[in-house]
């Protein structure tokens, strides 16, 4: 398929828009930026293995490449845990902790440089095959990503943070584990050493959990009375910097400090490419991953704010964040969902909010840095944890999340339509649902002549006013199917009344109308909207609608309008 470079950057005509009618006080400001995209930054480099101000350049280097060739208008992309915990696997697998146990100043430099090298060379390879993929045109595998798995994967990732970072919470400095069942070998090792943990660091994370989860629990059920989120990342960072400068905790009682974070930026280097070979079967799943993930989420976004994603154009975009993005030595990055959630709450309509993160960021890498040299790493293990709490969240609703099915057959007479589903509910054709309704409708952005979804430029003809929903084919609906149907008809019921069209629901087994209605398709349709059967429905479409042609006959002939 023949990509021109304007199809290929679709981003700067929002920004444009974005600009038109841009104002001040609707720009996602510097406390909702900073907490969201430096600290996360430099918390996330530490899952990768890497020192803390490679997190920095990785989250401004793909925004800005992200911002001109993504299609997600409210997605933020940069580091992301679920990536940096499957990067810090890689890395620690090829450039293993060595076993003697204080290391020299230079030593070090050269174990993190190696670090850097095989995280970069990840980014290399996960970035050429996303490419790979977009050259041959793979976007459609987003047709069957499935929410449950995206869902599954997320909150085992979690779990696997959670674990993860217990050596850092206690103090302990034990290496990673690595390989199957490395959670319960990470599990047994902090057990044994736990005699072992550090009074000081130990209450530092105390302390830090008891300020960053209840500040995060306040944002979300208070989140539209106040006028903005509560910064408990910024004062955490801030109050244990200080603490830590004061009573020289560092030296004192041997805290794990950030140190000094490098100003400017790296110079662009290539990533060693004889480490392919080793990384490859890293740097597939990787790929497969940031795909899934920035897919699910940037569907998510434009189903709510309407607008249509282009996902082999997400490949080109993500791919090139990462392989370029690998040249200036950062790790594989992807759409962040926690950034994402709080740039929009915070009144991020399109890309221009990621370049606003973008500012941020420089602002720390050319002169804040030394601000986080007391930084207790110890700090930035909690803000993982506690960024993961959404995710912990979600375990209870994965019973729920299922997807549909298309439209497969259409029945039209004059002002009424059958819509019949003779297939399940199920994720393989998720959005299809939607775009078909509002076509068969009349409700899509064309006028009487529209564009079928999937076939050729055809004729609407009359009006409809009624439409029944066959479902007399759908042999089951899952949890998130049914939801679904609901969510269509909640976001349709507007459109709905305002071009006098009536829903009606025909022929559910008794399975499928349980499942609607655990769903909470009742809360939106009235008992009289239902049908035992297609004929049922259609009798009483039909009369409805001679009842209405009447009364508009009466009322023209009334106006002396008639003939």
């Amino acid at each position: 398929m023949r990509h021109d470079l304007a199809s290929s950057m679709p981003a700067p005509k929002s920004l444009g828009r974005a600009f038109k009618s841009w104002r001040l006080d609707k720009a996602p400001s510097a406390q909702h930026t900073f907490p969201s995209t430096s600290i996360p930054g430099m918390a996330f480099a530490l899952l990768a293995s890497v020192p803390p101000v490679f997190g920095l350049y990785t989250s401004f280097f793909p925004v800005l490449i992200y911002s001109l060739l993504g299609t997600g208008r409210h997605l933020s992309t940069g580091t992301f845990a679920i990536l940096s915990l499957m990067t810090g696997s890689a890395v620690e697998r090829l450039v293993p902790e060595p076993l003697v146990g204080n290391l020299s100043g230079i030593e070090k430099e050269q174990l993190d440089a190696q670090r850097v090298g095989v995280a970069a060379a990840v980014a290399f390879g996960s970035g050429a095959l996303m490419l790979g993929m977009f050259v041959l045109q793979l976007g459609v595998l987003s047709t069957f990503l499935s929410e449950p798995v995206v869902k599954a994967l997320t909150s085992g990732v979690a779990l696997h943070v959670l674990v993860s970072q217990l050596p850092s919470l206690l103090g302990l400095s034990l290496p990673r584990q690595i390989g199957c069942f490395s959670l319960f070998k990470t599990l047994a090792a902090v057990l044994t050493a736990l005699p072992r943990s550090s009074p000081a660091e130990l209450t530092i994370s105390a302390l830090s959990l008891a300020l960053l989860v209840p500040v995060k629990e306040l944002n979300v059920r208070f989140r539209d009375r106040l006028p903005t989120p509560i910064p408990g990342e910024v004062v955490m960072v801030l109050l244990s910097s200080v603490l830590c400068f004061a009573s020289s905790l560092d030296t004192r009682y041997h805290v794990q400090i950030v140190g000094l974070l490098p100003g400017g930026f790296p110079q662009p280097l290539l990533p060693n490419l004889a480490e392919l070979p080793r990384i490859l079967a890293d740097s597939l799943p990787i790929a497969l991953v940031t795909f899934a993930v920035s897919a699910s989420l940037a569907s998510i976004y434009a189903d709510k704010y309407s607008y249509t994603i282009d996902f082999n154009q997400e490949l080109l975009a993500h791919g090139a964040s990462n392989l370029i993005s690998s040249l200036f030595s950062c790790f594989p990055n992807s759409a962040t969902l926690a950034t994402t959630s709080l740039l929009v709450a915070a009144g991020g309509k399109t890309q221009l909010a990621g370049l606003f993160s973008c500012i941020v960021v420089l602002s720390v890498l050319l002169w804040l840095g030394p601000f986080f040299y007391y930084l207790p790493k110890a700090v930035l293990a909690c803000i993982n944890i506690s960024s993961m709490r959404q995710m912990f969240f979600q375990m209870q609703e994965l019973p729920q999340l299922w997807h549909i099915s298309r439209v497969d057959f259409l029945l039209q007479v004059p002002g009424l339509c059958i819509l019949s589903y003779p297939t399940p509910l199920y994720f393989g054709t998720r959005g299809q649902f939607r775009r078909n309704l509002e076509w068969h409708l009349g409700l899509g952005e064309g006028e009487k002549e529209t564009s079928k979804p999937d076939g050729p430029t055809v004729a609407v003809a009359e009006p409809v006013r009624v439409v029944v929903l066959d479902f007399s084919g759908v042999t089951f609906a899952d949890a998130a199917g049914a939801r679904e149907v609901v969510q269509v008809r909640e976001r349709l019921a507007s459109r709905c009344r305002d071009a006098r069209i009536r829903l009606l629901l025909a022929q559910c087994n008794a399975s499928v109308l349980g499942t609607l209605t655990r769903a909470g398709l009742l809360d939106r349709v009235t008992p009289d909207q239902l049908f035992v059967s297609v004929q049922d429905a259609a009798a009483y479409a039909l009369g409805s609608l001679v009842r209405g042609s009447s009364t508009r006959s009466e009322s023209r002939e009334a106006l002396g309008c008639g003939k």
